[in-house]
């Protein structure tokens, strides 16, 4: 049976969130020939490092993260808050409910809601409202309802607080392509205080030998969403 074609969309606070935390994922769907689509609720500038103006910083990341997807074949969205302010309001949930509308995932991935950033938990409940708005065929906007599955949480180092994997992702075959698409970012290689290269590398192999597996990238889920259903053993 021909495998059904699959869009999949990661939400980030920061240019660079969806890539580092769960991009090996989409890389692997991206070799099976599905649609993936980043979005960055900011572009992460404030991340600038000293000899970088704040401005130029913001460019730079917003080109590498459609570098980052181009690589993927897919399209990259970086909208316009500001790094660090994150606002939560219905504004920017039907925005982003609007995004899900227009761009139809079959998969949405956001951050875990616990993290040591405020935009990252802000971005959380931020995305679960958007995700029940899209899918209320009575909410009337612009486009119809469209309902997507998740959404999944990606393991962040910055996001650990009671993150308990729950889905373990195969993601072997999407590695090297991820490896060069991820080095498109600056804070990749060039980060003076975090190796983020090197701890998702790690991270990945990690959680690939508790599966068996060379490279693996976990998710968690609502806890609500966790049951399993049997009419026997």
């Amino acid at each position: 049976m021909e495998r059904k074609k699959l869009h999949i969309m990661a939400i980030g606070a920061h240019v660079g969130d969806v890539e580092l935390s769960s991009g090996i994922t989409l890389a692997k769907h991206a070799i099976l020939g599905d649609d993936i689509t980043t979005v960055a609720l900011t572009a992460g500038e404030r991340g600038a490092p000293s000899s970088i103006p704040v401005e130029e910083f913001k460019e730079m990341n917003i080109d590498s993260a459609s570098q980052f997807a181009k690589m993927l074949g897919g399209r990259s969205i970086v909208l316009n808050y500001r790094d660090g302010e994150v606002p939560e309001n219905e504004d920017i949930k039907f925005q982003i409910c609007d995004i899900i509308r227009m761009y139809k995932p079959d998969v949405l991935i956001t951050h875990w809601k616990n993290s040591i950033h405020k935009d990252h938990m802000t971005t959380h409940r931020v995305v679960v409202d958007a995700h029940f708005y899209a899918a209320l065929g009575t909410m009337e906007r612009s486009k119809p309802a469209h309902w997507a599955k998740g959404p999944y949480f990606a393991e962040n180092w910055e996001d650990a607080q009671g993150f308990e994997p729950y889905v373990f992702m195969d993601v072997t075959e999407g590695f090297e392509l991820w490896k060069s698409a991820v080095r498109k970012l600056w804070l990749t290689e060039n980060s003076p205080w975090f190796k983020y290269l090197d701890y998702y590398d790690a991270l990945s192999k990690a959680r690939g030998a508790l599966i068996h597996k060379d490279r693996a990238e976990t998710f968690a889920i609502d806890p609500s969403q966790m049951r399993m259903v049997l009419s026997s053993f």
